[in-house]
């Protein structure tokens, strides 16, 4: 069986990495993964590194469809029999692609598509739209968490054309060892005794503003801790200046677009403050180090944190009941450390690497067999 998954190439975040992790570890003798991209970057780059069969078909703009024959002589040359679109730019393809290649077609669906340009007007009126067209037309759906399923029946979707696959990380792997002191030095982070660490793209959609308010509250009665927002966007200058006038500013470390392992390793406890998600990949993450997460309450994040078990889960916006969590946290060490190891232990027994590849070969065989 062939599958070739179309992604646009510019993500940076849980798609990507997804993704990347999917094909890297899908049993190559069952199924031949294929990618196309459109954009040279960081996905592109990271796939050629680890030996990731990817094909970059350059558009001159986003609705360049002069692309589509150049996708479709890959299809007959390989015979491909799944397309699997990731992302709305690829479903604006996949779905011209339909009248050109016979074959099933399914999307996965990261985010909730009328949340991913929130803040931009004229994006939302004309990509949110056009993606929501689209999506229409596709065979079969993937979302990352029950919630995103549930969202996709409201709105009209066949229930039994939607499949839930939890994102999974590979819990075998080594992890690398890491130096506290290197990586203060390594990126020049002012020197404290506590840190917590927030990764997630700048974007209004990830709270990023209730998540300021909260450690403004915190250091209130907290000095000796340094907040870092890991991740890169189009709303740094805005975060930039809320923090100087919230009057902390010199507690907050931008630390742009990175591989958040060592911000997760030197942090005693991770942030996410989103106002939507689906399952996202950095409470793995932190599950990883066996750092504990303090989370805004949505999508299919309570399938891995349970409140006060393994964690906390707040209500969206809930900037006051945040600073008191991280509060709570930053003065219980052994609190987050117990937390932190059933975190690790429920992640690793539910949200493996091979779970999520086993799920998606499942899916793929079920659909060239006529058993979806």
């Amino acid at each position: 069986m062939v599958v070739l998954h179309i992604i646009s190439g510019g993500e940076v975040g849980g798609s990507k990495n997804h993704l990347l992790s999917i094909v890297k570890n899908m049993d190559e003798s069952k199924i031949k993964n294929i990618v196309i991209c459109f954009i040279k970057g960081s996905l592109y780059e990271e796939a050629v590194k680890i030996g990731i069969d990817i094909r970059l078909i350059e558009q001159n703009k986003r609705f360049d469809l002069s692309i589509l024959k150049d996708i479709q002589k890959i299809c007959i040359r390989e015979k491909v029999d799944i397309i699997n679109c990731h992302g709305g730019r690829a479903n604006f393809i996949g779905y011209f692609l339909m009248k050109k290649y016979a074959a099933k077609y399914v999307t996965t669906i990261h985010s909730d598509y009328k949340d991913d340009y929130r803040g931009n007007f004229y994006k939302t009126l004309i990509y949110s739209n056009i993606n929501r067209f689209v999506l229409r037309s596709f065979n079969y759906y993937i979302t990352v968490s029950e919630d995103f399923k549930g969202m996709l029946i409201k709105r009209g979707f066949n229930k039994e054309k939607i499949f839930v696959v939890y994102n999974g990380i590979d819990f075998n792997k080594p992890i690398p060892e890491l130096n506290r002191d290197d990586i203060i030095r390594k990126y020049n982070i002012p020197f404290s005794s506590h840190y917590v660490t927030m990764v997630a793209r700048l974007h209004p959609v990830k709270g990023h503003k209730v998540f300021l308010k909260a450690c403004s509250l915190v250091l209130k009665s907290f000095k000796d801790v340094v907040f870092i927002l890991v991740g890169d966007g189009n709303i740094k200058e805005e975060l930039i200046q809320y923090a100087k006038e919230l009057g902390i500013f010199d507690k907050i470390i931008f630390a742009g677009f990175q591989k958040p392992d060592e911000f997760i390793y030197i942090s005693d406890f991770t942030v996410l403050a989103s106002y939507s998600e689906s399952f996202p990949l950095s409470i793995l993450e932190s599950a990883l180090y066996k750092k504990t997460v303090i989370s805004t309450d949505v999508g299919g994040i309570s399938k891995l944190i349970e409140d006060r078990v393994n964690g906390y889960l707040i209500k969206i916006g809930d900037y006051e009941t945040l600073s008191m969590k991280i509060l709570s946290l930053l003065n219980d060490k052994e609190e987050s450390q117990n937390y932190g190891n059933k975190l690790y232990y429920k992640a690793s027994q539910n949200f493996s690497i091979e779970k999520l590849c086993n799920k998606y070969e499942e899916i793929y065989l079920s659909m060239i067999n006529g058993g979806l």
